[in-house]
């Protein structure tokens, strides 16, 4: 099997290289050697492989030569013509994530992998490389928008654009229903894709942290089956309707009550959102390559414009410069520059973008302008990236969810904690104390060197006492957790989650690992 890459040296360059070479003989002294081992160890002081490179040669390694070959030629070149090598690392990684609902960091793709592999019962590696393959060509279709159906090409290239690979893993399993198993169709992808999208699209608008929506879409297989009764894009609507604090959802109200004044103008994807919007009108098809964004009231204010707008220019200008009411496409930016409104407004007469066109139907240009725009656009933003019905009927003040993210923001007053789901792996609980107490052992055997750094950390320190310390003698309630660390638990509900949050976030990647329960309100 020939692994080489082409080479950019020159013939003479190779042949000086070939003389210097030294072959080295390896003899496995004990039948029971594992030469994928030796392989691994040779590497590690080499070129460094990467995560793809080394799963590849874990499954083919153990192989006879010819089923080698066979493999090889059958199942992982196809892999690599569907994908770059970095691409398949990456590919791989949501693969394990879909599988075990546990996002494995880059680094360490190819250790979560030996662990699924051999977990399996039921697949050899020509069964494992055959499913691979198929997930693959999907995963090829989300990263090139080249899937046999346009309209989900369409969203697939809307995914792209807002760069929202996280959802990928829950992808892959509904494309696979569709494809492989036929028990959804292609119109229920894409209506699913829309309120991905929707929810995607407003979190972005309302600036809230994408990291929180890893373990959303890694658990997203799992959380849908509680609403067997429903089809699937209503299904993804309901789990995400149940989201709160860092995870949710943000309705109508809230994308109006952040837009009307955040900066629009540093937003990354302001340019694709007043495109949507401009192509929601369907007035005529416009090049939207060459366009960029045009502030109407300038980011300079003139003489001219401080006149315009009166005593209170400088505040207009301060609060309003940069909210998406005072910002429109254009191909003319440089030309208009600071011009007053007069001079802008026949240009925007001539411009066949009606977003921008229908500015020059406005006599003066101030706050209620701008104000009264700033509505518009955002109706057409609630429209397009629409909140799903199950959202906006869900008011109800009272939290009623009984499973979380440890990231999830929740008074948990009044409730109490039954389990807690850690690296895979599910623990019995039946207090606060219980929660914080379990949390702290298991991060201690996870890495016993970053828990005892906690002893004499800032946010450890109390109102009053130690939360963790080397010492029991100022705990009303202390816990020993380890040899001179002890816990004191004499706490209240929320206080026991928030330093159990606190002890989690100093093990990184940790957070995307760890859920609770709460039993049912009664």
């Amino acid at each position: 099997m020939d692994l080489i890459k082409e080479s950019r040296l020159s013939p003479e360059e190779i042949y000086q290289g070939i003389q210097k070479l030294e072959i080295v003989y390896i003899q496995l002294t004990k039948e029971k050697e594992n030469p994928q081992l030796i392989f691994e160890s040779l590497n590690s002081t080499g070129l460094d492989l990467t995560q793809a490179d080394l799963i590849r040669n874990y499954l083919l390694m153990g192989q006879a030569y010819d089923r080698q070959e066979m493999l090889y030629n059958k199942y992982w070149i196809k892999l690599e013509k569907l994908l770059p090598d970095v691409m398949i690392s990456d590919f791989i990684r949501d693969y394990l994530t879909l599988k075990t609902g546990i996002i494995p960091n880059k680094d360490k793709v190819y250790n979560s992998f030996k662990d699924y592999y051999q977990r399996l019962a039921n697949y050899d590696a020509e069964g494992f490389l055959d499913e691979l393959t198929t997930y693959g060509e999907y995963y090829s279709w989300f990263k090139y928008c080249n899937s046999p159906n346009e309209k989900i090409n369409c969203r697939l290239s809307q995914l792209q654009r807002l760069k929202s690979t996280i959802v990928y893993p829950f992808l892959l399993n509904i494309f696979e229903d569709c494809y492989m198993y036929h028990h959804i169709d292609t119109n229920m992808i894409y209506k699913t894709l829309d309120v991905i999208l929707s929810y995607v699209m407003r979190r972005l608008l309302c600036e809230m942290p994408t990291n929180a929506l890893n373990k959303v879409f890694a658990s997203m297989v799992k959380d849908i089956t509680r609403y067997s009764d429903k089809v699937l894009c209503d299904r993804v609507a309901s789990v995400l309707a149940g989201k709160k604090g860092r995870a949710i959802f943000p309705d109508d109200t809230m994308v109006k009550e952040k837009l009307l004044l955040r900066d629009s103008y540093k937003f990354p994807h302001i340019k694709y959102v007043l495109e949507q919007i401009e192509r929601r009108q369907g007035k005529e098809v416009v090049s939207f390559d060459e366009l960029t964004i045009e502030h109407i009231m300038p980011q300079t204010l003139t003489t001219k414009w401080k006149i315009d707008l009166g005593k209170k220019a400088t505040e207009i200008y301060d609060k309003y410069v940069h909210c998406i009411g005072n910002l429109t496409l254009t191909g003319y930016n440089p030309e208009m520059s600071n011009d007053s409104f007069e001079e802008k407004k026949r240009v925007y007469k001539e411009s066949n973008i009606y977003i921008s066109k229908m500015i020059s139907g406005v006599e003066t240009w101030g706050e209620m302008e701008i104000i009264k725009r700033s509505e518009w656009l955002i109706k057409e933003i609630c429209s397009i990236w629409e909140c799903p019905d199950v959202i906006n009927l869900n008011d109800s003040n009272v939290d009623t969810r009984t499973e979380f993210d440890i990231t999830d923001e929740v008074d948990v007053t009044g409730r109490t904690p039954c389990e807690i789901e850690i690296c895979g792996g599910t623990i019995p609980v039946d207090s606060w104390r219980s929660f914080l107490k379990n949390i702290c052992m298991q991060m201690y055997e996870y890495d016993a060197q970053i828990f005892r750094s906690l002893i004499r950390h800032k946010d450890f320190k109390g109102r009053s006492k130690r939360i963790i310390d080397n010492t029991a003698d100022n705990m009303r309630v202390p816990q020993k957790i380890a040899e001179g660390i002890y816990l004191e638990m004499n706490l209240s509900a929320n206080e026991a989650l928030n330093y159990a949050k606190l002890v989690i976030e100093k093990y990184e990647g940790m957070e995307n690992e760890c859920s609770y329960k709460l039993k049912p309100i009664s």
